[in-house]
């Protein structure tokens, strides 16, 4: 009787001796409302006091509030009423900042789902908390092989934690738990999926920890792993019921209690409060691990990454093809409207028709020539069909046969030279300077298939105004003179048999100078009555020709904007998705003290990521677009390599963009919901 009244009072002294000290964790009066519509009380005014070292069961039935108490503890979710406070600190006060500071330093969390992160490796998995505080490299491997060999798994250390099985996946868990060194263990349903054995094997490694001197905390139905503890706590309906002492089992009211874990820890086992080390360049290493997360995020979800690329590679590569297309487009317009009209001057209705024009036509032409910064000049006259009927056959060879009733034109050499008509064979053009009585034709390419006119040469002949007239070239065309290829060109003996002609002189100047030309022609023409000479020049088309370039590019810089845009909000849906995907993942790594910055940089440089590979190939792409068009289109590709840097640029705003919001979500999620989920 006295031994037993002995063991009394030292139990009694020793309960006085430790709620004298600072309690490791403290609850009071704590509740906690959802706002969920109907606001129901999770926990309803706790009072709960843990000091260091001890082994702590929370049991009760399901939805009695035990995972509600047990984020509230470990720093997830916070009271909506009383007070919290860890070591004497009240945490209801401290920063988001200091919150996840004292949750890495504080807790290791060990669920009943595990949230191994599939895609990494087990001691990657491990490591992860360690990662997340910023140890150096060579640390954060000496930690967890040390915690992967505590739990008899370090032959799996680079095995995928997708392929490893549901025990071992756990014991990578509570590795990961332990490696960072808490000073307390959050272990909610440890043992729920596993089987006898892998559950035996994880109840007494927490056992072991708190021999240790780490506090232990463990959610669980089992009445064997609630037995392992030194006290149990019941909750029902969110409210905590009186502490169940030991041996008394609080699920069955039947003594399980045995000699082994019934003892409590001495005082020189328990775990010291962590200490406070800071890490040199820990942000840029964190910063790098992120980076490193990131990439593997899409490595290892290569369906997923392929069409966040093709997302992106369509618009930067739409941007990068319109900006060269259209940069292609505004040269080929520019050249065009250079070649047509900015060294252009036309002479017309100056000279009348009949023999005397004709005989003044080489006194102008040679009054033209002389004028500073003149390069050629030759005349031209538009002949109306009526005044020029023209047919394959002599007229009345058949009642009835069709008429040419395209463009039809006398022109001279000198024209045909300044507006740059490609004539095949090129020595026929000879014959429209030399020729003073016959008549030659030079009939365009689309007129030639309207006549039926197979070829040129001797004996090919077409009749105007009943006169026979030898073919002796074809035209295909001119830039400056577009209905050239619909036309009939007719040498100048040809004004002899036809009426209502009256020529107009075509002047190419150097380029820039039309309008100082122009400004001099009538003087040097008629120097007794210049205001008889009419001239014109398109030489402002030059402002016109920046208004083309610009409109062009505005339009085709619109419509790849909107497809930019449009792959940006493709791709941000199929982000967002991946982040409801991986909360799991995201409340782990809150869980493991990472910052709702740290979460978002994560998600923002998978994004940025993702961007970056988009714009690299969507560049690649457009380039190639550019070329291809302008090949089709016989166009001189304009490509600089600014293109290249643009496309590049736009894939990682735009990537960046697209996971804006998914990141916020990110960042923002409240992890106790995704621990529950």
């Amino acid at each position: 009787g006295h031994r037993h009244r002995s063991a009394c009072v030292a139990v009694s002294d020793a309960s006085v001796a430790e709620d004298t000290a600072t309690p490791l964790l403290e609850l009071r009066s704590v509740g906690r409302v959802y706002d969920d519509g109907a606001r129901t009380a999770a926990l309803t005014s706790v009072d709960l006091v843990i000091h260091e070292g001890d082994y702590v069961a929370i049991v009760g039935p399901s939805g009695s509030g035990k995972s509600t108490l047990l984020n509230i503890l470990g720093l997830l979710d916070r009271p909506s009423t009383g007070t919290y406070r860890i070591r004497g600190q009240d945490v209801q006060t401290a920063s988001e900042r200091d919150r996840n500071r004292l949750r890495s330093r504080t807790f290791g969390f060990v669920f009943q789902a595990s949230h191994v992160v599939g895609a990494l490796t087990a001691a990657s998995n491990a490591g992860l908390g360690l990662e997340i505080s910023g140890l150096p490299r060579r640390e954060r491997v000496a930690r967890v092989t040390r915690a992967l060999t505590m739990l008899g798994i370090a032959s799996r250390a680079n095995f995928v934690a997708k392929n490893l099985s549901g025990g071992e996946r756990q014991r990578v868990a509570v590795a990961r738990a332990i490696a960072t060194n808490p000073a307390v263990i959050l272990a909610d349903e440890p043992t729920g999926a596993l089987d006898s054995e892998n559950s035996a094997t994880v109840i007494d490694y927490l056992g072991e920890l708190n021999s240790r001197g780490v506090t232990v905390i463990v959610i669980t139905h089992d009445p064997t792993v609630a037995a392992r503890a030194h006290r149990q706590v019941d909750i029902r309906d969110g409210v905590l019921n009186d502490v169940i002492p030991t041996g008394v089992s609080a699920l069955t009211g039947e003594s399980t209690a045995t000699s082994s874990t019934a003892l409590p820890t001495s005082n020189a086992n328990r775990a010291s409060p962590p200490a406070q080390r800071r890490y040199p360049g820990r942000f840029l290493r964190t910063l790098a691990l992120e980076m490193f997360t990131a990439v593997s995020a899409h490595t290892t979800a290569p369906a997923r990454s392929l069409v966040l690329i093709f997302a992106f590679l369509l618009g930067t590569g739409g941007l990068v093809s319109a900006l060269g297309i259209s940069q292609s487009a505004a040269a080929q317009v520019s050249d065009r409207l250079t070649a047509a009209a900015l060294d252009e001057v036309v002479i017309d209705d100056t000279l009348g028709s009949g023999v005397d024009a004709i005989a003044s036509i080489p006194v102008i032409e040679a009054r033209i020539k002389a004028i500073d910064r003149v390069i050629g000049v030759g005349w031209s006259a538009r002949v109306a069909p009526g005044d020029s009927p023209i047919s394959l056959l002599p007229p009345g060879s058949f009642l009835s046969q069709p008429r040419f009733d395209g463009p039809r034109m006398v022109a001279t050499a000198g024209y045909l030279d300044v507006i740059g008509a490609q004539v095949e064979p090129a020595g026929v053009v000879s014959l429209f300077t030399d020729a003073e009585q016959e008549i030659f034709a030079i009939v365009g390419d689309r007129a030639a298939e309207l006549l039926g006119v197979a070829a040129p040469g001797p004996g090919v002949r077409l009749w105007l105004n009943g006169h026979p007239v030898e073919v002796v070239g074809f035209a295909s065309g001119s830039e400056r003179d577009p209905l050239l290829a619909d036309s009939v060109i007719l040498s100048k003996a040809a004004v002899d048999v036809i009426s209502g002609w009256q020529p107009t002189f075509t002047v190419r100047t150097e380029p820039g100078f039309p309008a100082a030309v122009a400004e001099a022609l009538p003087s040097a023409i008629s120097p007794a009555n210049p205001g008889q000479v009419h001239t014109s020049t398109v030489a402002d088309l030059r402002s016109l020709r920046r208004g083309v370039a610009a409109d062009l590019g505005t339009l085709i810089a619109i419509v790849s904007l909107i497809l930019l845009a449009l792959s940006t909000l493709s791709a941000g849906t199929t982000m967002f998705v991946s982040v409801r995907s991986r909360a799991p993942e995201i409340a782990l790594r809150r869980a493991l003290g990472a910052s709702r910055a740290s979460v978002w940089r994560l998600f923002s440089l998978e994004g940025l990521v993702i961007g970056l590979a988009g714009g690299v190939a969507g560049s690649a792409f457009g380039l190639l677009a550019v070329v291809a068009v302008c090949q089709l289109q016989q166009w001189t590709p304009v490509l600089s390599p600014a293109y290249l840097g643009v496309g590049i640029v736009a894939g990682v705003v735009s990537g960046l963009i697209s996971a804006v919001y998914p990141a916020l979500v990110a960042a923002f999620s409240n992890p106790a919901d995704a621990v529950r989920g």
